[in-house]
């Protein structure tokens, strides 16, 4: 959701009050109303242990994947829920079928528990009362306690997420270690549920025809909106059991590679593997397949002895499209000492191969000309599932190590809790909302946008977490929106579409012409603060023209006799006056960066001529909006209807 609905509703509800009145209230009215108290608390509960969650709603969790290959979330329930292996624009809501199973036998008793807290009995086997969960994204942990007399179980999950390692953060795979402990001793064995999830979820249109050239206005905005597309028909699929290294059990698999209606950054995943880390101590067993309406036989093995009945190494049916959908599952058995503690480990992996267009034969429609590759960045170092299985499981304990690191002193600070939790979890839309692919061009989607991506309206508030993290990504986004810039000096508003195409420097955008005024104040405030922090000149006078263009376009949407730009901005769920304290304040903050710049590159004259704006303008806006106590939402051009 986009993040200025508050700003907006609380910006309007401080400044209606006590002001001219006239005949549009600029949206105060539906703003005030939007969001509705319950119970005396605007937002509902506040006395959580925000780094021990109990049995908390599980509508969300910890995404697990990579960076622009895909992730799935695991739920402070225990459940998988949002999906987005193949589309990160718009997940799966939840799985029945992917679920982890712990069975103890003691004293000649056996009993199987899913550890999902739910009251429901699936394939014979309850659910837990209750989870403790501590999300930390790329990480979680899920604490159901002692789910059985004196045997404790927890589980780690952890997909990598390294700063300044792209190629680390971007590998779609997670892993997860199930840590027992049994006071008693006794047999004990986890599995691991995974749904077949190949080619579901993917949206295609029901034609390209079309789609030859740019988005905004010639009417294919709304025919690119994949989020109106209707679902791919599914395949047949497959499985059967696999090893890999130290890796085995299951692979699920589509007879070929999954063929696109048209180009586009969906994951047309043709290839699933769920593995387990087998030792001298422990038995591994597989279910290849079995039928998630009716699993109840498929289980019973496990129920009665924590092992999978044995079957052959040969291909087995998986789903069956309009008959029946299917999973797979993996599983560990060992017996434990009284007081012995033993780590299981786990791994889900997904690939598929690279989307290459023949700009020979292919037609127009089916990619777009002027940009970018749509291969994921994996593709550069990983040529089939297998290389990256052994990739993950050899450096699984660096990979994870490396990504505790940057969270490590936020954790140890003395701030609050809840604020560590904000701190870290912010950073969660860089699997969920990144488009990274092969030659390593980077945009982002805008959520509920049919697909439109690399906003840079919303690039203000949200870019400092892979600015700081992954500088190299930040600032492919920001070069290709310079390399776009427009004839007038405007930075536009996208660079690229999910569903449809990215630019690249050198290349051409699928979305020329849309701007607002922030757009191209974003951009200049980004570029002056990314030099004052890394001190970079050659970053800074390979754009600094670009800067000086983005001023003079800025200066053109001043009217005559006003020192303040008139034009959109990103604040534009309601109608606002011409006059906006938004839009000329960003002005004002892009005139320092602008000066920040000149300065840098020794222009005296611009420093003088941004300075000079800057106190006309600063001196305007008190003029206009100051009302003696605060600054007024906005007014007309000539300074009527203050509101």
């Amino acid at each position: 959701m986009r993040i200025k609905l508050l700003n907006t509703a609380l910006c309007l509800l401080f400044t209606a009050a006590g002001l001219h009145a006239q005949e549009t209230d600029y949206g105060a009215g539906a703003a005030n109303v939007r969001f509705i108290p319950s119970q005396g608390l605007l937002g509902g509960r506040t006395d959580f242990d925000c780094l021990r969650l109990k049995n908390h709603p599980a509508a969300s969790g910890v995404p697990l994947g990579g960076i622009g290959a895909g992730n799935v979330q695991f739920a402070p329930d225990g459940r998988f829920v949002r999906i987005g292996m193949n589309n990160i624009h718009l997940p799966i809501r939840k799985s029945t079928g992917s679920f982890f199973t712990l069975w103890h036998r003691s004293g000649g008793t056996a009993d199987a528990r899913r550890l999902v807290r739910d009251t429901l009995v699936q394939y014979g086997m309850e659910g837990v009362s209750t989870t403790y969960y501590t999300g930390l994204f790329p990480r979680a942990e899920l604490d159901p306690g002692e789910v059985f007399p004196g045997v404790k179980v927890r589980i780690r999950a952890c997909s990598p997420l390294i700063a300044h390692n792209v190629k680390d953060s971007s590998l779609p795979l997670a892993f997860f270690d199930v840590e027992l402990e049994s006071a008693e001793g006794g047999e004990t064995a986890v599995a691991f549920s995974w749904e077949d999830f190949i080619g579901r979820g993917i949206r295609e249109p029901e034609s390209i025809e079309g789609m030859d050239g740019q988005l905004f206005g010639q009417g294919r905005n709304n025919l690119c909106n994949g989020e109106e597309w209707p679902e791919r028909p599914l395949e047949q699929t497959f499985a059967r059991t696999w090893e890999c290294g130290a890796m085995a059990g299951v692979r699920q698999f589509a007879a070929g590679p999954l063929q696109p209606k048209r180009a586009n950054f969906q994951n047309y995943v043709d290839e699933v593997a769920v593995l387990a880390q087998t030792d001298s101590a422990t038995r591994l067993s597989a279910l290849t397949a079995y039928d998630l309406a009716a699993g109840d036989e498929a289980w019973e093995a496990f129920r009665r002895n924590g092992e999978f009945e044995a079957t052959d190494d040969g291909v087995a049916l998986l789903s069956t499209p309009g008959e029946k959908r299917c999973g797979s599952a993996v599983a560990l058995k060992t017996t434990l000492q009284p007081g012995e503690k033993k780590t299981f480990r786990f791994m889900l992996a997904w690939y598929y191969p690279e989307l290459k267009v023949d700009r020979r034969s292919d037609p127009p429609e089916f990619y777009w000309a002027g940009g970018s590759d749509y291969g994921r960045y994996f593709h550069n170092f990983f040529s089939g599932l297998s290389s990256l299985v052994r990739y993950g499981a050899c450096e699984r304990e660096r990979l994870c190590a490396q990504t505790v690191e940057w969270q490590r002193p936020v954790l140890e600070s003395t701030l609050p809790d809840w604020y560590k939790f904000k701190l870290i979890n912010s950073g969660y839309v860089i699997y969920t909302n990144m488009i990274l692919n092969k030659k390593g061009d980077v945009t982002v989607n805008e959520g509920g946008m049919g697909g439109l991506a690399g906003t840079m309206d919303q690039r203000i508030s949200s870019h400092p977490f892979y600015q700081k993290f992954f500088t190299r990504l930040d600032r492919s986004e920001m070069m290709i929106f310079a390399d776009a810039q427009q004839t007038r000096g405007n930075i536009t508003h996208f660079i690229g579409h999910y569903y449809f195409g990215m630019g690249t420097v050198g290349g051409r955008i699928p979305t020329e012409e849309g701007w607002m005024i922030d757009n191209t104040g974003g951009w200049i405030i980004q570029l002056a603060k990314d030099y004052e922090q890394t001190g970079d000149m050659e970053y800074l006078r390979r754009y600094a023209g670009r800067v000086y263009n983005g001023m003079e376009f800025l200066r053109s949407l001043m009217p005559e006799g006003l020192e303040i730009p008139i034009g959109g901005t990103t604040y534009d769920d309601f109608h606002h006056p011409p006059v906006y304290s938004y839009g000329a304040t960003i002005y004002l903050a892009t005139l320092k960066a602008a000066r920040v710049v000149a300065a840098a590159m020794g222009d005296e004259v611009r420093v003088k001529t941004y300075e000079e704006q800057y106190a006309r303008t600063q001196k305007e806006l008190i003029r206009m909006l100051w009302n003696g106590r605060f600054f007024a939402y906005g007014c007309e051009k000539d300074g009527s209807g203050r509101r």
